[in-house]
Parts: structure tokens; sequence; C-alpha cells
């Protein structure tokens, strides 16, 4: 596994089994977050036929930030929109064609924590995870370099995510 993945992997109480990630998933989305610095990078982490696959998906924020500033005021730098590749996964995991074990992005020059912004990203209007059986993966960048890689999974008890520690298959 690369050294920065192990990095801010405490487990949080009550969640016993760790997200299974293997390490081509891992160095994919270390890849994507490096190459898209210092703007924020999205994708998906998907499971297809029993083959893992990361995702890469195109952060529209700055289009949507440039077509309408007052809806969108955040810019890709510190905010993400998926683009419409990723749909086609999204769709498939809802018919059952596949599953959808985690939604990631990064965090350009700041730490890998679950902000205010994801959360209202991951959930819909009434507060609840639109993919509730998908894991929150935020990823560390600064200058250029993956830092720390961190997952949050919804809890029901709590209804909020919280961290979830991430090992090797």
């Amino acid at each position: 596994m690369p050294a920065w993945a192990g990095a801010g992997r405490a487990g949080t109480a009550g969640i016993a089994m760790a997200l299974a990630l293997s390490e081509r998933s891992l160095e994919a989305m270390g890849a994507h977050a490096r190459e898209a610095y210092p703007e924020e990078c999205c994708g998906l982490i998907v499971e297809r036929g029993g083959c893992e696959e990361a995702v890469r998906a195109s952060n529209t924020q700055n289009e949507l930030h440039r077509e309408d500033p007052a809806r969108f005021p955040r810019t890709a730098a510190v905010a993400y929109t998926m683009g419409p590749e990723a749909a086609p996964f999204l769709i498939g995991s809802e018919r059952g064609e596949l599953r959808l074990l985690a939604i990631y992005h990064s965090h350009p020059d700041r730490e890998a924590y679950f902000s205010a912004e994801d959360r209202r990203q991951a959930c819909g209007a009434r507060g609840e995870p639109i993919y509730p059986q998908a894991a929150q993966i935020v990823v560390s960048v600064r200058n250029g370099e993956v830092r720390t890689v961190k997952a949050f999974r919804w809890d029901s008890r709590a209804r909020d995510y919280l961290e979830e520690p991430i090992g090797p298959p």
C-alpha cells in the first residue's frame, strides 16, 4: 500500500470493519488527486464482476461557477461537482449491475476531513445519504503530493458520517 494510505486510518468507535480497497484503487485516487491539483478531483470506486475499479470523473465546478456564480459560489479549488461520465456507474449501482464502494474527492492544501460541504453533497434534501452503501473518501493533497487519505461512512445511529479505517481487501 502507498505510504500515505496508512496515515489517518484511526478507527471510529462502533465501527469494527475497515473499508477494503485494493492498492491499485488507492494509487489511482492518489494519481488523480496529484494531476488535478490545485483543484479538487472526484470519482468513484466500483466493483463489477469481482473486479474493483477507480473511475475518474471530471470536476465541472468551474463551469457551473462561471455560468451561475450566485448559485455556485465555489470554484473547483474548494468544491466539486461530478461530470456526466459518472452517471452510468451511479445508475448501474442503482440497477444492481455493479457495487458502488466509494465516492472520492480531494482537498487541495487542506486536511482529509469530511466537511459540512462534503456532507451536503453526500446527502439529499432530507439529510439522508444519497448512496448510503458507499463510503466517502477524502484525499489530502499539499503542494501536489498526497499526504493522507481518510474514509467516512454513514452511521444511521449517529445520523452522520464517521471515520472508517481503510485496509487491504
